[in-house]
């Protein structure tokens, strides 16, 4: 993952952080899109300015609240709406009619994934919480460890490309479970959306038929990141992984 820490005034130093392949968490909806006009604006290191950070995808002004804040006309990195997010995690052109359909799980199936510390034989698995009280070495409890028990001191999140086989129809990874993700949908009056749940939540929060969820856009917790889109133009859409910029998809 890229690290960057949020100063007065504003210093974004990107740094690998472990592997670099874990998404970045305890970020708000806020920064998201801050780290969005970042990008925007051509990823300059160091001391930064409202022209890099405050403008360009989104036109955040210092803003310290949500404040009815809307995608620039021409933006090229961006947080994905609900349903271009939903699009990516669950469609595929193939599926059920000439139309194409929907898949219940982000990983092509209508079957509940299974709860695993990664796979690469396994087509049907992702990083949630499930426990069947098997002991067969998943669904176990938290994915990580295979076990109910939690601890302060593990890091319960997986790489990308951790569940080699599990990918959307698109090749998007971990759009089920591992760490909440922030979109641009407004929820309510002040509340942006986040989808595809955490390593901590059961296999409903994954599913197709879970609605997106809300929360402040101030908010930082260790389950919640984001996912960011490029809009190279109207007809297409890519997705990249939790701050990696590595996948894209065609909308078609």
């Amino acid at each position: 993952m890229l690290e960057y820490r949020v100063a007065d005034p504003l210093v974004i130093s990107p740094s690998v952080v472990g592997s670099g392949l874990r998404p970045i968490s305890y970020v708000s909806w806020l920064d998201s899109a801050r780290f969005a006009n970042w990008l925007h604006n051509g990823q300059p290191a160091g001391l930064q300015t409202a022209e890099t950070t405050e403008m360009g995808s989104y036109n955040l002004n210092g803003a310290l609240s949500d404040g009815g804040i809307t995608r620039s006309a021409n933006a090229t990195f961006v947080l994905p709406t609900q349903n271009e997010w939903y699009k990516a995690a669950y469609y595929d052109p193939s599926l059920n009619s000439s139309r194409g359909g929907y898949w219940l799980y982000p990983t092509r199936s209508n079957a509940t994934p299974n709860s695993r510390n990664g796979s690469d034989a396994d087509p049907n698995s992702a990083n949630f919480y499930s426990n069947d009280e098997i002991d067969n070495g998943f669904n176990g409890g938290f994915a990580v460890t295979g076990t109910t028990l939690f601890s302060d001191n593990q890091n319960y999140l997986t790489e990308v490309g951790a569940f080699g086989l599990s990918t959307s129809y698109y090749g998007t990874f971990d759009q089920g479970g591992n760490a909440w993700e922030w979109d641009d949908t407004v929820i309510g009056l002040s509340q942006r959306g986040m989808l595809g749940g955490a390593y901590d939540n059961g296999e409903a929060a994954m599913s197709a038929s879970h609605l997106d969820a809300g929360g402040d856009p101030r908010l930082e917790r260790n389950i919640i990141g984001f996912r960011i889109a490029i809009v190279p133009e109207p007809s297409m859409v890519g997705l990249v992984s939790l701050g990696l910029l590595i996948l894209a998809w065609t909308r078609k």
